[in-house]
């Protein structure tokens, strides 16, 4: 990302001259804005609020470079300025050396030397900013810590400063992991996990994401990208000696211990994603109580009532929610106390007996309509939950409703 510059001169040639006589961008460097003054200078820094970098002029009217450089001081810590003067005039950079300004300039400026002065500026921010991006992921694992573990910490536990933080968890796991451990001594487990963390973290920095990640058991790690929120999806994980739950909005890391619960629930169903990837949908409600596994179910049922009229299959199903076709089958039971073609069988007859009272359609039409190929097939279904064959159901309706 480029260090944002602001050039304050009160003569426009100058300021049109450093601004576009210098590939700026070879330096790692944007000039967003130039001011002719240090009043505009004033304006334009609170205007953009993100300039890292002023170089300006000492002599201007109303605000000079020294008064403008006292504002920055105390308003803006931050931002470097690097002042020129056409004065040869000590008690200019005196002033500027007391108000903390540690690059003074004389007209007319050797374009190497302000370039040399700006790239040891740049190499400073740069480590300042790695620094603090290194402070700001650790305050931000210690708190993922207290919501996930409530472990102990090594540093000041500020981890309530950090609760309305956005971040984007997910949670993956090692494929075969017995496998690939049992024959593992202490030392090789251990770089196991370390090429473990570091694949996802590589993978998601290379994809302009940042990340902490905390393993919560042996085979279970939880990772919370914390940049580019907007940007990211499930799409963004894809790690092939790796499955995972992934959650499908971003929370606040004061909802992460209620989320987590969900999504360390959801992984015993990743041995059988063929996909690698589960993702877990989340709501307000769910984020304070937590479905477990329903939401798979919920999944699937929402699939099948759009698709049923159509020749759909269990297997299609699975692979909707990305489970293996024989353990849809047995948690489809168990949670909806019904096979996948009884319920497939009562939504059709249903939709069937609501044709046969309301429309003119003949039965094999309408046996077309709610998804059977085959009549014959469609007759016995239909007899056997209504206890009817269709035209006699057609037949007691129509009369019930004369009759009335």
């Amino acid at each position: 990302m480029p260090f944002k510059m602001l050039i304050v001169d009160d003569e426009p040639i100058i300021c049109r001259g450093l601004q576009q006589t210098i590939p700026w961008d070879e330096y790692m460097v944007e000039v967003v804005d130039v001011a002719y003054d240090g009043a505009e200078a004033i304006q334009k820094i609170q205007e953009h609020g993100d300039i890292d970098l002023v170089v300006t002029d000492v002599r201007m009217p109303n605000v000079d470079g020294l008064q403008l450089a006292a504002f920055l001081a105390e308003k803006y810590p931050d931002i470097r300025t690097i002042i020129i003067s056409g004065y040869d005039d000590f008690k200019y950079a005196q002033q500027a050396l007391q108000l903390g300004v540690k690059n003074y300039l004389l007209k007319p400026v050797e374009i190497d030397e302000l370039l040399r002065v700006i790239t040891k500026i740049m190499s400073d921010l740069e480590e300042e900013r790695v620094a603090a991006q290194q402070i700001y992921q650790m305050n931000i694992k210690n708190a993922i810590f207290h919501q996930v573990l409530d472990s102990p910490d090594t540093i000041p536990n500020n981890s309530s400063l950090f609760a309305n933080v956005r971040i984007y968890p997910f949670v993956t796991m090692l494929k075969e992991y017995k496998n690939k451990i049992k024959d593992l001594s202490e030392e090789e487990l251990q770089s196991l996990t370390i090429d473990w963390e570091n694949l996802v973290r590589n993978s998601l920095k290379c994809k302009g994401f940042t990340s902490v990640s905390v393993f919560t058991s042996k085979n279970v790690m939880l990772t919370c990208v914390t940049t580019n929120l907007d940007d990211f999806s499930s799409e963004n994980m894809v790690f092939e000696e790796l499955i995972g739950v992934f959650n499908d909005t971003a929370i606040t890391i004061g909802q992460l211990k209620e989320v987590y619960k969900r999504l360390s629930e959801d992984t015993r169903y990743l041995p059988y994603s063929k996909q690698g990837v589960v993702v877990s949908p989340v709501n307000e409600s769910s984020i304070y109580h937590p479905k477990g596994s329903d939401w798979l179910i919920e999944r699937a049922e929402q699939y099948i009532q759009s698709y049923y009229t159509s020749s759909i299959k269990a297997q299609e199903v699975a692979d909707v929610i990305n489970i293996s076709p024989n353990y849809f089958s047995s948690l489809f039971k168990q949670k909806t106390g019904r096979s996948f073609n009884e319920y497939i069988n009562t939504l059709r007859v249903d939709a069937a007996k609501q044709l046969l009272e309301e429309t003119p359609f003949n039965v094999s039409e309408i046996a077309e309509k709610v998804g059977y190929r085959e009549y014959k097939y469609f007759v016995d279904v239909f007899k056997k939950f209504t206890g009817y064959t269709p035209t006699k159901y057609r037949n007691i309706t129509s009369n019930n409703i004369n009759q009335s």
